[in-house]
This record gives structure tokens, sequence and C-alpha cells, in this order.
């Protein structure tokens, strides 16, 4: 392993390693050997193990080598306060939970790497994300704006990208409403005609129209769910007048308070010994089984038997926490 460049800056790690191919062969395959590489470079640095490591770009040579970017965070000290027998107001229609912890995490002291909030604002996007998807609105909104731009462009009619935007909301929301599904293809191109020409369209624009809508549904059958749900994703900021970066920025205080409750609940962990028990375990993999209709065997093999214990024992933890306090 070489370590091609590195900067190491407020707890957050980015550097640029070549592993060699010899390491691949030490550690067994590719991915394995980016694992080992990170880890043998922690070493080196004098640094614990990292915490978060993301590759950001990998370049696999024919000679067996491989280069590749990283970022990580090296772990922080967590000075915790009081954590046990608090006194937490809970609004009625709210569980205890997230009054608690959050409570509880005001007195843990940690300098915190930007890595931790970052990676926890990207959890909150790809939420925000999978809703939008979820949600017809800003898909049909999405076709209707490409639909209107195209016929724009086919018919030279020469409107602005913004009064092409206005048009495709109030088109998309005539033409679909809170029924989208049961609406045809008739209904979208008849919307999108009268957004267009308000006084009336003659057959054959309308007749343009239609042909865009069908190239429209066409282009998308090329692309993939991910360029689908970025595409309504990018609808959906634009209608709430927000930016990627802005967005980012609005979930900015809401991941810091959910990095320092992931901090005080691993910390309570260390702390207090916990465990999961042989058990323990058994009887929660059974639960996650039985849940969604799988064999034990099958669940482990794709959550990872690792990965499960330590969310248990944050689980663990979390109740201690939680169970603790004294609510009004």
């Amino acid at each position: 392993m070489k370590i091609l460049s590195c900067e190491i800056r407020g707890g957050d790690v980015r550097a640029t390693l070549l592993a060699e191919a010899e390491d691949a062969a030490r550690f067994g395959g590719v991915r394995a050997a980016v694992e080992g590489c990170i880890r043998a470079f922690a070493a080196e640095k004098g640094l614990p193990p990292l915490a978060l490591p993301r590759v950001t770009r990998m370049d696999e040579r024919a000679d067996g080598e491989v280069e590749f970017d990283f970022d990580a965070a090296v772990p922080p000290k967590v000075e915790l306060g009081k954590y046990l027998g608090l006194e937490v107001y809970v609004p009625s229609d709210e569980t205890p939970d997230l009054p608690v912890l959050l409570a509880a995490s005001e007195t843990l002291r940690a300098e915190i790497p930007e890595t931790y909030v970052s990676r926890k604002i990207d959890g909150l996007v790809r939420q925000r994300m999978e809703d939008v998807v979820r949600r017809p609105v800003f898909s049909a909104l999405t076709d209707m704006y490409a639909v209107l731009r195209a016929a724009d462009a086919a018919l030279h009619c020469g409107r602005s990208d913004g009064e092409l935007w206005d048009m495709a909301l109030a088109a998309a929301d005539e033409a679909n409403g809170s029924r989208f599904r049961a609406r045809s293809a008739e209904d979208i191109v008849n919307a999108a005609a009268a957004a267009l020409f308000p006084e009336g369209a003659e057959e054959r624009k309308i007749e343009v129209v239609a042909d865009c809508l069908a190239r429209r549904a066409e282009d998308k059958r090329g692309r993939s769910l991910e360029q689908l749900a970025e595409e309504s994703f990018a609808s959906y900021l634009r209608m709430a007048g927000k930016t990627m970066d802005s967005l980012r920025e609005e979930f900015r205080p809401q991941a810091t308070d959910l990095v320092r409750i992931d901090l005080l609940i691993d910390e309570v962990a260390r702390r207090e010994g916990l465990a999961i028990s042989d058990e323990e375990f058994d009887g929660a993999l059974a639960k996650i089984a039985e849940m969604y209709d799988m064999q034990p065997g099958e669940v482990l093999a794709g959550i990872g038997e690792e990965v499960l214990r330590a969310q248990l024992l944050r689980d663990k933890a979390r109740a201690m926490i939680v169970d603790s306090a004294k609510t009004f």
C-alpha cells in the first residue's frame, strides 16, 4: 500500500491510496484490498480505526494495482454528562424517545467531524427523495414540463423556461389532480395543448403535443429508476424553491442532533459495558425473520451478523436512556 496524497483536518480524512497487486492477492480481492489498505493507512498515520469510510473514486489498472480516493472520519473523543434519570418534557403527541435522547445529548461534549454530519445529511436527503418518488404528482409534473418544452421547441412558440415551468405547474394540476393514476394520455395532451394555446389549438398542433408525449414515454423507458427519481426530485426542489445545497443546509441542524444522539448511544453502550447475549440475538433474529417471512439464515445473509449485533446493542443503550427518564 502506498499513500499518494493525504489530508487530515478537524477529524476529517481524505486520501488517495495505491493498492498494489500483492495487496489484492494478500487480502483476497480488490474490495478486500481497498478495505485493508484503509486500515493500514490509519495504522501508519497513528489513527484509530476510521469511521464512515467511503471510496469516491477507483481506478483498477491492468497490472493489478488499484488507485482510489476515499474520505472518512477519526472517531471523536466523547465526554458524557448526565444521561440516566433525566426529567424531560414530552409533548402529548410525541413518543418520549426523541425528546429524551435530545435532552441527554445536550450534555455530551465532542468535537464532531464534518464527515459525520455530511453523511447524516446524505441519509436525510435520500429519505426525502424516497418520499418524493412515492408521490406521483412530481413524476407527473416532470412529464408535463418535458412535454411542454419539447412541444414549444417543435412549434417555435418561443416561451421562456420560466413560463413553461409555470405552465407545467398549472397543467399538471389540471390534468392529474388528486386522481393521477386515472388520467389518460388524451387528458394530458389536452391539458398541455390548452396551456400552450389557451385561445385554442388546431389539430396539427395537438398532434405535435401528442407526439411529444409519446417521445417522453419512450425516453422514460430508456432511463433507469435512479435517473427517473432524480428527475422527479429536481422538480420537487424547483417547486419548493430550493437547491440541493440549500436543502442540505436546511437538514444540517437535524443531522447534527442525530449525530450527537448516535455518539451518545454508542458511548453509553461502551461505558455501561452492554452486550448482546446469544439468546437475545437469536430472539431478535427470529422476530425479524418472521416479520419478513424469511428464514433466519436469509436475514443474516442480507444484513450480516456484525451489523445486526451492533444495531441490537444500540437499541439496548437507547432503551436504557429512554426508560430511565422521568417524563412529564
